[in-house]
């Protein structure tokens, strides 16, 4: 969408009975006279060119010490100069004290008659139907215009950076130079960072298909002595201390629980033997004892044979067919 804006307009008599001080770069046109310069310094203005015309403001010379713009044809570009040396910057003054005293306030001046509107478009062409006075900016080419009419006619005419060249090329990319030395290996640090997270746990792996070494074979027994047997048919027994030196079987079709508690009591060297006669599998359990066993606590089928021997007070040892 195109956007008005208005600008700062007259005649020539106002302009030159008024004698504004533009701002830098302010625009001001007058609507009945132009350039070539005939309003003189002093005295009444009497232009013998139509207008309109326009100055452009440096924000401290008055409009009638102003120069007019011309819109001749527009010479060659000079070749640039030179960069200059950029001088030293001098020391910052002190700052002065502040003032205690309100100094009066200036009186206001009369205010100026109003000028006629004027437009201002911003598109990348040229707006249709322009009037004097009125602004164009071109957004391709990022230039400013005004439409003026002069003894030639009426058209653009462009104004600010006029007759800007083209942006020069991008130099080409300096040489990266030498990596440095690496620098002394710093201390080892004195303070260890904290543990990692464990990570999950593998899958379990097939069985093995090795049979282990065969344990190690115990003493012979004597025979001189029947051992007692103490048949249990439940599925539940704790073993007592009344059974030392005696085989308890455990005959069940359903699984079986062998506890040995504080209870059972036995002294260090003292055992019983254990036979799983029936389907039910045996689990030996503890309470308030400490058991040691490999693999397992469990018995491993029908028929298998274990034995409990005390090492300590609540301490046992458990060898036989076992399983985990």
């Amino acid at each position: 969408m195109a956007v008005l804006v208005q600008m700062r307009r007259d005649t020539q008599a106002n302009w030159y009975n008024y004698n504004p001080i533009l701002m830098a770069g302010e625009i001001g046109i007058c609507i009945d006279a132009g350039p070539p310069q005939t309003i003189p310094a002093t005295g009444p203005a009497t232009a013998t060119t139509p207008g309109p015309g326009f100055k452009i403001g440096d924000g401290t010379t008055n409009w009638n010490s102003l120069a007019w713009v011309n819109t001749g044809p527009t010479g060659a570009s000079g070749p640039t100069g030179p960069t200059g040396a950029v001088g030293p910057t001098g020391p910052t003054g002190p700052t002065g004290a502040a003032s205690t005293v309100t100094g009066p306030t200036g009186y206001t001046g009369p205010t100026g008659p109003t000028g006629e509107s004027g437009r201002a478009t911003i598109s990348d062409t040229a707006p249709t139907g322009p009037t004097t006075g009125d602004i164009w900016y071109n957004s391709t080419n990022g230039r400013n215009y005004v439409w003026y009419t002069d003894v030639d006619g009426s058209q653009w005419v462009e104004y600010g950076e006029a007759n800007q060249g083209p942006t020069g090329f991008t130099g080409p990319t300096g040489y990266t130079g030498p990596t440095g030395a690496i620098g002394p290996t710093g201390a080892a640090s004195t303070i260890t960072g904290p543990t990692g997270y464990t990570g999950p746990t593998g899958p379990t792996g097939p069985a093995s298909t090795v049979t282990g070494p065969t344990g190690y074979t115990g003493p012979t027994g004597g025979f001189g002595t029947t051992q007692t047997i103490n048949a249990q048919t439940g599925t539940t027994y704790s073993l007592v201390s009344g059974d030392v030196g005696k085989l308890v079987t455990l005959n069940n079709g359903s699984a079986i629980t062998l506890t040995i508690n504080t209870s059972t009591g036995l002294s260090a060297g003292q055992r019983i033997d254990l036979s799983q006669l029936g389907a039910g599998q045996v689990t030996i359990s503890a309470s308030g004892t400490t058991l040691y066993a490999t693999p397992g606590l469990k018995f491993r089928t029908q028929y298998s044979c274990a034995t409990v021997i005390c090492l300590a007070s609540n301490t046992y040892l458990i060898t036989g067919d076992l399983i985990s």
